[in-house]
């Protein structure tokens, strides 16, 4: 008796070509939801990048008469001092034009706000002392999210 292997090839052509489409959707699922994680992770980053790098950067520089809280431009800006090979530097942080800048130079004086390099998107900061030694600050990014942050200085700032 001969059999039939025609209708066994179509069956196995069938169930392939099924497998394979089941296979092409789960990855294109998968592809989807990457995305979409990925996009949470880096909005998430960005909102919290202003701040980090505030405070990151007074606790590297928290020493006595370094920190200070002042205007630069027509907005409110945080200026550290620092001395690299005997020279004095001001560093000075603050937001601009949609921008959270900053300016490193010998004398902030000489310069405007925008001269300074663009760190991270941002609508504002306003930067207040409630008390000696504590820093509040005010950070809107680029999406309008506000977030706050109290910053005690070791050193006694200024």
């Amino acid at each position: 008796m001969k059999r039939n292997t025609g209708s066994g090839t179509i069956a196995a052509l069938i169930l392939t070509v099924i497998f394979g489409a089941a296979l092409l959707l789960s990855i294109a699922s998968g592809a989807s939801v990457y995305r979409h994680v990925a996009d949470r992770v880096e909005t998430g980053s960005r909102q919290r990048v202003g701040l980090s790098y505030i405070t990151a950067k007074i606790h590297g520089s928290d020493e006595t008469d370094s920190v200070h809280v002042g205007k630069f431009g027509n907005t409110d800006a945080l200026f550290i001092s620092l001395v690299e090979d005997g020279d004095e530097y001001e560093n000075v942080i603050y937001v601009y034009n949609g921008y959270l800048m900053e300016l490193l130079c010998e004398d902030a004086e000489g310069f405007g706000p925008e001269d300074g390099e663009i760190i991270n998107e941002a609508v504002s900061l306003n930067i207040d002392e409630p008390v000696p030694s504590l820093l509040r600050f005010i950070y809107t990014d680029e999406s309008g999210t506000v977030e706050a942050a109290d910053v005690y200085l070791r050193s006694g700032g200024r």
